[in-house]
């Protein structure tokens, strides 16, 4: 069975598979990470069958690979996608890495030349890929599990609970999970990692004192150098992290185009997107 963490840009996929890989780390896992179909030659279930992957995390998740993973159990994340036009604005104009996007500096050069209104219409084009991506996915797909980023943000502990139980990667237990006080998660941090690292590779799934640990090491102000969410910093690529900053920056003019190309998107989203 293939477990895979299917995400799309801007969607918190650099936290979660950060986190992710570290669960791997200590469950034994063999764990992938791709950005898209193209660093593996275009055919991902070729690319996961001969690296006998178990764990994968699809950065930009197309629905068209997806179909050829046979036995899989995956948790599909999404977002808003008017925050996801204004993260990746700022993403593309000041932070992001260059390294495997070779159009990337052009982008960004033409972003760093406009104003703001501008800069995120022309960041609506580049994301058009994307978002049509996202507007055809099937979200009905047997086996997969559907989470939005705000749910993830808003509560991440039993956000990643739900999301390591369905993938089967974090043990059954019948307590609550309890968020115990800063000093108290640090002693707990300690012992749990120290736990689990003397396990190593025989140890097939984490608990939640675990998780919890986990998640002290991968939480923004740890990922943003020391910045609580809502603090921003342009410069950074943990830049914000508080859902519905879109108000902030998107007039008519970008909801109006975003709406006319992506009208399903808007729809499908609704429920969320406040």
């Amino acid at each position: 069975m293939l477990r895979a963490l299917l995400c799309h840009h801007r969607c918190g996929s650099t936290w979660l598979s950060g986190l992710l890989e570290e669960v791997c780390s200590h469950t034994g896992h063999r764990f992938a990470q791709i950005f898209d179909a193209d660093m593996v030659g275009g055919d991902l279930s070729a690319f996961v069958q001969r690296e006998s992957v178990e764990v994968l995390v699809y950065m930009n998740a197309d629905d068209v690979q997806v179909q050829g993973l046979t036995e899989l159990r995956g948790v599909h994340v999404v977002r808003d996608p008017r925050d996801i036009l204004v993260s990746s604005y700022f993403s593309h104009r000041n932070s992001h890495p260059t390294d495997y996007w070779k159009g990337l500096e052009e982008h960004r050069a033409q972003l760093q030349s406009m104003d703001v209104t501008q800069g995120l219409l022309a960041e609506l084009q580049c994301r058009r890929q994307q978002f049509r991506q996202m507007q055809d996915w099937d979200y009905e797909r047997p086996g997969v599990l559907e989470l939005s980023f705000e749910s993830l943000v808003e509560d991440p502990l039993s956000g990643l609970r739900r999301a390591l139980e369905h993938l089967e990667l974090l043990s059954p237990e019948n307590s609550p999970l309890v968020e115990p006080s800063k000093k108290g998660l640090r002693s707990r941090t300690r012992a749990a990692l120290s736990r689990v690292r003397g396990q190593g590779a025989q140890r097939r799934r984490i608990d939640s004192a675990a998780l919890l640990a986990l998640l002290g090491r991968h939480n923004f102000e740890a990922l943003s150098g020391g910045r609580k969410r809502g603090e921003q910093d342009p410069m950074h690529h943990y830049r914000s992290g508080r859902p519905g900053e879109w108000r902030e920056y998107l007039d008519s003019e970008h909801l109006d185009a975003l709406a006319t190309l992506f009208p399903d998107l808007l729809k499908r989203f609704s429920p969320v997107l406040r």
